[in-house]
């Protein structure tokens, strides 16, 4: 958690923000009553449960950014705005990036009760339904990141992973020289396979268990940070991937239910459950190996004593975490794999 004299700090600035806004703004006739019930820090975020009168929010202020755009905390609102009526994401009220009030953009949304998604089969097949709906809204005339090239695209962002983890000081040799021998082997799939993946959907990107909530009203995706059109695959991969599920979990889903969802999302979006296999395949182990460097860069952060120091403990409390999905053996595994796919 945050410093005890930061936290209050904060408190009572979003206290002071939410007095001086326009009731209106939050659905609300009036403002009776602010009550700050919690915190929880995200990777990029701190994330303050705030309630108006009976009315309850989620106070998001943006620390870091990971989209590389300079307009995070708007491209994430006019992402919801996108979603909204949707019943895929949380209702978004406001956003703030002036920067007068807090040293960093603001946004307040719905707040959502309710426990993560698990690995059970009802809780997958729910996720095969939300993404099948999610990929299905026409986001052509919005202004999204877009990846025209889709499987090009994924190499070139894990190809900068790669120079990006090279650049930390205390980067594992290991962990490099594995990373540099999967895209290798990798390389020589992407002009072979490229016209299998279309640039049409909308796409989470970081569809982690912990991202989605099983909220009274059906379940949800937070954390809209990084969106982008894309093949309905990056979705898929990720939430399929191994290193992925590790964050939340340390049981990884089988082949039987792996199949399961392909299968199900297959059957709930229209699509060719043979032909989203190949892709999967084809593309997941370059997903994966994009998790497995991030978490190995936030263990370099904190080693070399770069991490914002907003979110320094949050952190820390997850060292853990990005210790089990940066162990090098989870890129082994990968290379083993892509030894089985000369056949794909």
């Amino acid at each position: 958690m945050l410093p005890y004299k930061k936290m209050m700090g904060h408190r009572e600035k979003i206290k002071r923000y939410l007095r001086e806004l326009p009731p209106t703004l939050l659905g609300v006739p009036n403002i009776d009553s602010i009550k700050i019930l919690g915190i929880t820090p995200g990777s990029y975020n701190l994330n303050f449960h705030v309630k108006v009168n009976q009315k309850e929010f989620n106070f998001r202020i943006n620390i870091d950014q990971q989209s590389g755009l300079d307009n995070q905390i708007e491209y994430e609102y006019r992402t919801l705005k996108f979603l909204e009526g949707h019943r895929i994401a949380p209702r978004v009220f406001f956003f703030d990036d002036s920067c007068r009030h807090f040293d960093f953009g603001i946004m307040v949304q719905e707040y959502f009760k309710g426990p993560h998604l698990s690995l059970s089969f009802e809780d997958i097949s729910m996720a095969a339904e939300l993404l099948a709906r999610l990929h299905s809204l026409k986001p052509f005339g919005m202004q999204f990141v877009t990846w025209k090239n889709p499987l090009e695209d994924t190499y070139s962002f894990v190809q900068n992973d790669i120079i990006y983890y090279e650049e930390k000081k205390s980067h594992d040799k290991k962990t490099l020289s594995l990373a540099e021998k999967t895209l290798e082997k990798i390389e020589p799939m992407i002009p072979a396979y490229r016209h299998l993946f279309l640039s049409d959907s909308l796409n989470h990107t970081d569809v982690g268990l912990d991202n989605f909530i099983k909220s009274p009203h059906g379940l949800r995706l937070i954390d809209w940070e990084k969106p982008h059109v894309d093949d309905c695959t990056y979705d898929i991969c990720c939430f399929l991937s191994e290193p992925v599920v590790l964050w939340c979990t340390q049981k990884i889903l089988n082949q039987r239910e792996r199949m399961n969802f392909i299968e199900a999302y297959a059957r709930l979006s229209g699509k060719d459950a043979n032909q989203l296999k190949i892709k999967v395949k084809i593309r997941e182990p370059l997903v994966s190996l994009h998790w497995i460097l991030w978490g190995a860069a936030k263990l370099c952060d904190l080693k070399d004593r770069i991490t914002s120091p907003q979110l320094l403990e949050a952190h820390k409390k997850k060292k853990v975490r990005y210790k089990r999905i940066a162990n090098p053996e989870n890129i082994e595994k990968i290379l083993d794999s892509l030894g089985q796919s000369d056949n794909v």
